[in-house]
């Protein structure tokens, strides 16, 4: 009995080892990467065809100099007065520094040149070591908008130059991540998603992780009405007037991409982390909305609000994120605005790195 009793623990322990191989190996392979953007088999593809990313290496090396501009009190203006935007050098430094860094890293991911992780590591730890605190509410936006760049930046040269991103740990978790707008209802929300997903990921949170792409799916669900469109955005003026007076809608397309283009991202970060969302019931609500978004911006006259602007709307062109979702969702239109070319909003070099 003895006997009996030892063989029976052996094969239990055999089991569980079995299990726990099993689960290593079912796991995603890109878990094993530090990179929460790119794939080994992106950055194998990116490197096999030098031509594609020859315009970013040589924009890496004319800003290899260029150093960051922190502040420890992040609190820009309100982006929008009663007539209009408003100048806002400061977030805009900090978005430019933040695609800086992320152009760098992405040299350094194509490269292995370590000079690329160097100029990406300072201009993130300069802000890291110098931000304390951010009281305005624009700064908030600001942080949502942008800091996702400095952490896929960071995710992709962490493993550097023994490099220490201790500070960076802590503006993520400790300033960042509390100044979330995940739980609000417009396009903040969809940046807070990406805020959360890109901090979860790059710091190995579950929970953050499963809670991002619960909300990713909700926002979907409320965001997107029953033909592609989002009526909390396509309404959006230029000012404070947010969905009314004399030029309500002119920003309403723009705003459109605004929103898809952050809820493009997480998709991708969360895909990579194993959270896949893109063909769930509310990855076909995204397809719907690019589907709406392509149409309008191939033919902007068809937008509710082209006609009551005297055939004028803001930023039709913003869709650089295009070039991901088509590999998801092809569709015609799509594919014929990325083929016009003229994509804007391209900080995370999208048009590089996915058509």
């Amino acid at each position: 009995m003895a006997t009996n009793h030892l063989l029976h623990r052996l094969a239990r322990r055999c089991a569980l080892f079995a299990l726990t191989v099993a689960g290593l190996i079912s796991a995603p392979a890109v878990m094993a990467s530090s990179n929460i953007w790119l794939t080994n088999a992106d950055i194998g593809l990116l490197r096999s065809e030098p031509a594609r990313t020859a315009a970013l290496m040589q924009r890496c090396d004319k800003e290899i100099d260029t150093q960051a501009a922190p502040v420890a009190v992040f609190a820009p203006p309100a982006h929008y007065s009663k007539t209009g935007v408003v100048e806002n050098a400061m977030g805009k430094r900090f978005a430019s520094d933040g695609e800086l860094a992320y152009r760098a890293g992405l040299c350094y991911a194509v490269s292995q040149d370590p000079r690329y992780a160097q100029h990406a590591q300072a201009i993130i730890s300069a802000w890291a070591d110098t931000l304390q605190s951010v009281p305005s509410e624009q700064g908030a936006s600001d942080i949502n908008f942008d800091l996702p760049a400095y952490v896929i930046a960071a995710s992709m040269v962490r493993n550097a130059n023994r490099w220490n991103d201790a500070s960076f740990r802590r503006l993520i978790t400790r300033i960042a991540l509390p100044l979330s707008h995940s739980d609000r209802k417009n396009n903040h929300a969809n940046w807070g998603v990406l805020l959360n997903a890109s901090i979860a990921a790059y710091t190995g949170d579950a929970a953050l992780l499963a809670s991002s792409r619960t909300r990713w799916l909700e926002l979907m669900d409320s965001e997107v009405a029953a033909d592609g469109s989002l009526p909390l955005e396509i309404c959006r003026s230029d000012s404070t007037a947010y969905c009314s007076g004399d030029r309500k809608g002119i920003n309403g397309l723009s705003y459109t991409h605004y929103t898809l283009l952050p809820t493009t991202a997480a998709a991708r970060i969360l895909d990579l982390q194993g959270q896949a969302v893109w063909h769930s019931p509310q990855g076909n609500k995204l397809s719907a909305a690019y589907r709406k978004a392509a149409a309008w911006t191939l033919h902007p006259e068809t937008f509710p609000y082209y006609q009551s602007n005297g055939g004028h709307l803001n930023g039709v062109n913003n869709a650089a994120y295009f070039t991901l979702l088509q590999r998801q969702f092809p569709n015609a239109d799509g594919g014929q605005v990325i083929a016009n070319g003229k994509l804007w909003m391209n900080g995370l070099e999208w048009v590089v790195l996915f058509q």
